[in-house]
């Protein structure tokens, strides 16, 4: 409850709302509870469903990005040649207690730090071998509780397994080739759970538990609202993993539809719709759960074209009151910058990855309105501004996420 008693307050104290035009405007008085409701909770087949519906939002805040997160930190990656990734789209972060692996489809390598950004080693690499990978990886886990990185390629029949020092493990063969796929490992009884594009003429499930041998446990069969037709790599398969003990899923298609939410139940296995939006036209959706919140971002073909990095809308919906509003995430811990276009919310963590030159930008905006921050936020910018030179390498944001009880 403590989360919304910050978000309450914070928008009660400095959020912007916005006219019918999405033309920002002052607002000292508005807090949550002003919005309106965007969703309704609506029963289906036994279950509890919340849609949103797209043309009742009206309203734009900039709410502080600490409103979502328990911890912040920034990390300044060492700046060796081994070391160098890139940011960009589709650069990933998988976190743990003390290390960062990160996924550069750009750079071309997975590459694992301390939570120091001391460069520790490259993991696996392109290529036809054994313990390598072709076109790239499409998701990871760091365990380093178990000593172990687990890395699932684009197109895979097997999952690659490294210890922390990068040297190849035993492998977990798959019971079906995997295109595109999630997973989640459970060490503790020895089992994995992926989550697949289920392509047509393709022997697959969509959803599937298996032990470390390849055998399949349990299946969640194809079934026609999941078939991709035609089978291309064109759309996603997407999970948050942030709400302790659900396994949250929806397949995102980058062709305008009306794309549901699930959450996947491992004991019944059985998938219960959660969230849905309710729109004029089929719009693109991304979906996020948090732990008190659901982040939407929609864009349609015109919003991608129009800029490069494109900037969707996003939409919080609290989970409890089912008010909302379009949300600008401002990064309060640094001055209300933006951030870069793309972050992350995966597994209780928040993370981003900037360019050195794209930061500086960044950091110099929000220094030539120092009059609107504190002295102590002036000095803070202007310690890391001079810290950081164009040709350093990337700069990593990462964070918890809080709870329910937090």
């Amino acid at each position: 409850m403590k989360a919304h008693y910050y978000l309450l307050l914070i928008l009660t104290l400095c959020l912007a709302c916005s006219n019918k035009n999405n033309q920002e405007k002052t607002s000292g008085k508005l807090t949550l509870d002003d919005l309106p409701v965007i969703a309704r909770s609506v029963e289906s087949q036994g279950n509890t469903l919340t849609e949103v519906d797209i043309s009742t939002v009206k309203d734009t805040f900039n709410i502080p990005l600490s409103v979502l997160l328990s911890s912040f930190q920034i990390i300044r990656l060492e700046n060796s040649d081994e070391a160098l990734t890139a940011a960009g789209q589709d650069t990933r972060i998988a976190i743990s207690d003390h290390y960062l692996l990160i996924n550069s489809f750009k750079a071309g390598a997975c590459k694992l730090y301390n939570r120091n950004g001391k460069y520790i080693t490259q993991i696996s690499s392109i290529g036809q071998g054994p313990d390598e990978y072709t076109l790239g990886i499409y998701d990871m886990f760091l365990d380093e509780t178990n000593n172990r990185i687990y890395l699932l390629p684009f197109r895979a029949n097997k999952i690659l397994v490294f210890d922390l020092e990068g040297h190849p493990q035993k492998h977990i063969p798959l019971a079906y080739t995997t295109h595109k796929g999630r997973f989640l490992i459970n060490p503790d009884n020895k089992t994995v759970t992926i989550l697949c594009l289920p392509f047509q003429d393709t022997p697959t499930a969509l959803i599937w538990t298996q032990d470390l041998e390849g055998n399949s446990l349990k299946e969640y069969p194809t079934s026609s609202p999941f078939l991709i037709i035609p089978s291309t790599y064109d759309n996603e398969i997407k999970e948050s993993l942030n709400t302790p003990g659900t396994i949250d899923f929806y397949l995102h298609n980058c062709v305008a539809s009306q794309d549901t939410l699930y959450h996947y139940d491992k004991g019944s296995n059985l998938l219960r719709p959660v969230l849905t939006t309710k729109t004029n036209e089929p719009i693109c959706h991304y979906f996020v759960e948090l732990p008190n919140y659901f982040l939407v971002t929609w864009y349609t073909q015109t919003s991608w074209n129009n800029a490069f990095p494109p900037n969707f809308p996003r939409i919080l919906i609290d989970k409890n009151s089912l008010k909302g509003c379009f949300v600008n995430l401002k990064w309060n811990m640094l001055g209300n910058i933006d951030g870069p276009s793309k972050c992350y919310f995966d597994r209780g963590y928040f993370s981003a990855i900037m360019e050195p030159y794209e930061l500086k930008e960044q950091l110099d905006q929000a220094l030539a309105k120092k009059d609107q921050l504190t002295s102590s936020m002036v000095q803070k910018i202007k310690e890391l501004n001079n810290q950081i030179t164009e040709d350093d390498n990337c700069i990593t944001f990462i964070g918890k996420l809080r709870t329910n009880t937090q």
